[in-house]
């Protein structure tokens, strides 16, 4: 999915050029006037640019505009001016200034498609190479152990890098239970997000998304308990988003829940990213992986294998791990042996398995995490409670 950053002041134009490229690139409109457009369109490294002709910076003339857009980007980025009729001379002075092709302001949909195409077909994403890596969690049912496995894989790789900016975007519907399973306040939402994304950056980021005192994790979720639709958010504005936050934190982790089989999600994260299944031994999951895989290889030609991890709940009962790795021909697999109590429990406490000494489940999933190189070789399992304590409450059940 290619990248297209419009420079305006004028709504409409933003929604054209959404609606008109939808299938084609992931478009965000920034106002000419913020004081940070400069820094947000490097942020977002878009392949194309598109510059409203009528946006007014203070007293620059057109060209001062142009040419100053133009100095945000490299040489081979092209830039596409939108004005009325393009006259002689406004094409003079956005070429002058550095602008490879024009579109006029009445242009229809298609038309505005085929400009844009013309630039974009020979672009492979080239602002992507040099993204941070997103990690994609694909649920084929919205099953809560699946929430689990983005969550724990989320504390490690926070704990394990604090000096870099770790995020956990939960999708989760009715509501997400991160909050819980952290014991931490969310409020700061994904369409709260998507409003000020034309101002974000990592300092209003860092304010305004709940993070976990013990891990480091930020969580950016798309619903809180008693939201009805306030949830609901443009797939374009979601990915481009997704795009921002890439440029703004090492690792972004992406859970996709109800919106697994979204094709705009499926095909966003790039040859870089890492793409995990997760299901558990119940018939109907594995079927439902089968199923979500099959769309997953159709989508994503290019690329790593996407990963299965199996929640095992009991490792004595069949289908077993290796059962299902073999069942739906994956070559990549992770086995995550943990009893349901203990996840419950764990979301009960609101301390996580990752953060709650070494187990089963977090030696597989660190040893995993070690193989994709996002951890070191030899990183310790978090120890925030006494190896006694922790002891105590899975043989009893009891204690806190």
């Amino acid at each position: 999915m290619h990248r297209v950053l419009l420079i305006s002041t004028e709504a409409a134009l933003g929604e054209q050029a959404k609606r008109a490229l939808d299938t084609a690139a992931t478009v965000v409109r920034i106002d000419p006037l913020s004081d940070n457009v400069g820094e947000l369109a490097r942020q977002f490294a878009p392949d194309a640019v598109i510059v409203d002709s009528e946006a007014r910076t203070g007293a620059q003339t057109a060209y001062e505009r142009l040419l100053a857009v133009r100095q945000w980007f490299d040489a081979d980025t092209p830039i596409v001016v939108v004005g009325n009729e393009m006259g002689a001379q406004l094409i003079l002075t956005a070429m002058r200034a550095g602008a490879q092709d024009f579109i006029d302001r009445d242009a229809s949909d298609r038309e505005f498609k085929n400009v844009m195409l013309r630039h974009l077909v020979n672009r492979v994403g080239t602002g992507q190479q040099g993204r941070n890596r997103m990690i994609a969690v694909m649920s084929p049912t919205p099953n809560d152990e699946n929430r689990d496995f983005s969550l724990n894989m989320g504390c490690l790789l926070a704990a394990a890098r604090p000096k870099d900016g770790v995020i956990l975007v939960d999708l989760s519907l009715p509501a997400s239970d991160v909050g819980i399973a952290l014991g931490i306040d969310l409020h700061f939402r994904v369409t709260d997000a998507v409003k000020d994304i034309a101002r974000l950056d990592r300092a209003l980021l860092d304010g305004a998304v709940a993070r976990c005192p013990r891990s480091g994790l930020y969580v950016l979720p798309l619903s809180l308990y008693g939201d009805d639709e306030g949830w609901a958010v443009d797939m374009q504005d979601l990915r481009a988003l997704l795009e921002m936050l890439q440029s703004l934190y090492e690792i972004v982790i992406v859970y996709g829940g109800p919106f697994s089989r979204n094709e705009d999600l499926i095909v966003l994260p790039n040859a870089r990213s890492h793409f995990f299944l997760a299901c558990n031994q119940r018939f109907t999951s594995i079927k439902a992986t089968g199923d979500l895989l099959r769309t997953v290889r159709a989508l994503r030609t290019s690329g790593s294998e996407p990963i299965l991890a199996v929640t095992e709940f009991a490792p004595a009962l069949t289908p077993s791990f290796d059962e299902i790795r073999n069942a739906l021909g994956v070559t990549r697999a992770v086995r995550l042996p943990v009893r349901w109590a203990e996840l419950a429990d764990s979301v009960n406490r609101g301390v996580p398995l990752s953060l709650d000494g070494s187990s089963a489940y977090v030696d597989s999933l660190t040893q995993c995490l070690v193989e994709l190189s996002l951890l070191p070789d030899g990183v310790p399992a978090r120890q925030d409670v006494q190896p006694v304590r922790s002891w105590a409450r899975k043989l009893m059940g009891i204690l806190p």
